[in-house]
């Protein structure tokens, strides 16, 4: 089937030997995404099994959302940005409707290799933290509808999917606190939404290329309008050590970013939250998750629903410790 879909896709773009290319999958989460020859990069909208994202989209018209996606990327190219291009099928179009209700997406090759697969160092730190600076600053004039909100809405939509949780098994003690916090974050956020703009939304080391240009932000299929200290609680969720945090917020606040730690409180519980609800069918299988739940209320829902800090103003993490 997934070859159905490939040709499919490629036999709708106008370009030289592209439908008898190599086709390699790269990855599949969000999305299935291939590398195409040497030149191209085709995405087909269709999650991995047990990859939850309903949360995020619930009332919006996910093909206007791809749309939105793409003007913002075009928009941060015009502010200096380096960003993969998206590429026009026969039609003109940046998005290509398949069979089945599915969509696809072309771009062209941008060389470079994710973070996720270097030796991180304080340097690279530095630089993550100044690449992110920059992309807040040139997404702040962004007015693209509709898009994705981390908002209080979306806060209340994870709720509804907390409440469910017990009935499957998970610990009421669990499923209280992710509720305490979950809804202290909503507050916060609602609190907050006056200084929400456009934002990555899934900013992790896989998500972030080093390149002959520099470092460069790609899959922005989660962007969205939130506050920028979600992005921040994204990074700081996906690399655990303190000098780590700290090299990271030194390179933001250099290339004149801001931090707001009680945003950054509620965006990383919002995070975990987040990462919960998209993985909760894979991760609830796995022997380490109940370890997990307990590290995860413990240390971030319990304390954070309580009203205690997560963050010290040098990026410790009080419930945790250095890590």
């Amino acid at each position: 089937m997934e070859c159905k879909y490939i040709e499919e896709a490629l036999a709708c773009y106008p370009i030289a030997d592209i439908e008898s290319a190599e086709v390699t999958l790269l990855r599949h989460n969000e999305n299935m995404t291939f590398r195409v020859g040497k030149e191209y990069l085709l995405q087909i909208h269709e999650p991995v099994e047990g990859f939850q994202v309903s949360h995020i989209f619930e009332g919006v018209d996910r093909l206007a959302v791809y749309e939105t996606e793409f003007k913002f990327l075009a928009y941060l190219k015009e502010q200096g940005m380096i960003i993969r291009e998206p590429v026009e099928n026969g039609e003109g179009e940046l998005i290509t409707r398949l069979s089945g209700g599915r969509t696809a997406a072309v771009s062209r090759w941008l060389e470079g290799e994710s973070l996720d697969k270097l030796e991180l160092s304080q340097e690279y730190n530095f630089r993550i933290g100044a690449m992110t600076a920059k992309l807040h600053k040139c997404a702040e004039g962004f007015q693209g509808f509709p898009t994705v909100s981390y908002d209080k809405a979306h806060c209340d939509r994870i709720r509804e999917w907390i409440r469910g949780l017990e009935d499957r098994g998970l610990n009421p003690g669990y499923c209280r606190e992710m509720l305490r916090a979950c809804d202290a974050v909503g507050a916060l956020l609602w609190k907050e939404r006056h200084g929400f703009q456009m934002l990555h939304g899934d900013l992790s080391l896989s998500n972030i290329l080093q390149t002959k240009g520099g470092l460069v932000p790609i899959d922005f299929a989660f962007s969205g309008m939130g506050h920028p200290m979600f992005d921040m609680a994204n990074l700081f969720a996906n690399i655990g050590s303190l000098s780590d945090r700290q090299g990271i917020a030194a390179g933001y606040r250099s290339a004149g970013g801001v931090f707001d730690f009680e945003a950054l409180d509620a965006c990383f519980v919002l995070s975990v939250l987040g990462g919960i609800a998209i993985h909760f069918e894979q991760w609830s299988k796995a022997d380490w998750f109940a370890d997990r739940m307990k590290r995860w209320c413990g240390e971030i829902m319990g304390p954070f629903g309580r009203g205690e800090r997560l963050y010290r103003e040098d990026f410790y993490l009080i419930h945790a410790g250095e890590r």
